[in-house]
């Protein structure tokens, strides 16, 4: 599917949705807001709200998947979706998390360039983990990793016209970005169903 069609579908998906994923999206904000400031609170340091958001943010993170998604495939999205993760699979997804930003990392130090290859191939660990409760934190980068194989350009240009937005938005004192965030969730969700149904990928053996 082109860029320009995957973006399409993501705003013809959002009609008659818009409050609902706005709604959602602010919800995440505040709540990732709250809980660094809940750390930064108890700690007094820095590492105190990163350590909460290390705990939080992950189970967060697949459960706007699984809210996006659901919007897009109109599978009866509700805001308590974000919150499913917490059930199934939060241990699996601090270890996804840490695992993904020490690999993202080591990229980033050795140059700027493999951060970013590394950031694009890890990037659909959470949509895995979201649609697979059982599947374990190795299995999902793994399986990224193979998803992402001849699509981290195409991912890439969908970032770049996302940030094309995002300049926009900040012509309008930063309000657009409350319609912004929800839309890029679901172009995101558009673009992995796109890829995982894409035969190159499904006749693939992605788990090693």
């Amino acid at each position: 599917m082109e860029n320009s069609k995957i973006m399409k579908e993501a705003a013809a998906a959002l009609k008659g949705k818009w409050g609902l994923a706005v709604v959602g999206n602010l919800l995440l904000a505040v709540i990732s807001i709250a809980v660094a400031l809940v750390g930064w609170r108890i700690a007094g340091q820095d590492w105190g709200a990163n350590l909460t958001s290390l705990i939080f943010s992950p189970p967060l993170a697949i459960g706007m998947t699984i809210f996006s998604l659901k919007i897009y495939r109109d599978n009866n999205p509700e805001v308590e979706n974000l919150f499913i993760p917490f059930k199934t699979n939060w241990a699996n997804s601090i270890l996804a998390y840490f695992m993904m930003g020490v690999l993202v990392a080591v990229g980033f130090i050795l140059l700027i360039i493999p951060g970013v290859i590394a950031a694009l191939m890890f990037s659909q660990i959470f949509f895995i983990m979201g649609e697979e409760k059982e599947i374990g934190a190795y299995d999902a980068l793994v399986k990224s990793m193979n998803m992402m194989k001849g699509y981290k350009w195409k991912l890439f240009k969908i970032y770049l016209r996302l940030f094309g937005l995002s300049i926009l938005c900040i012509f309008t004192l930063g309000i657009g970005f409350i319609w912004l965030l929800p839309y890029q969730n679901v172009v995101f969700s558009v673009f992995y169903d796109d890829v995982k149904d894409n035969p190159s990928f499904k006749n693939q053996e992605y788990i090693n």
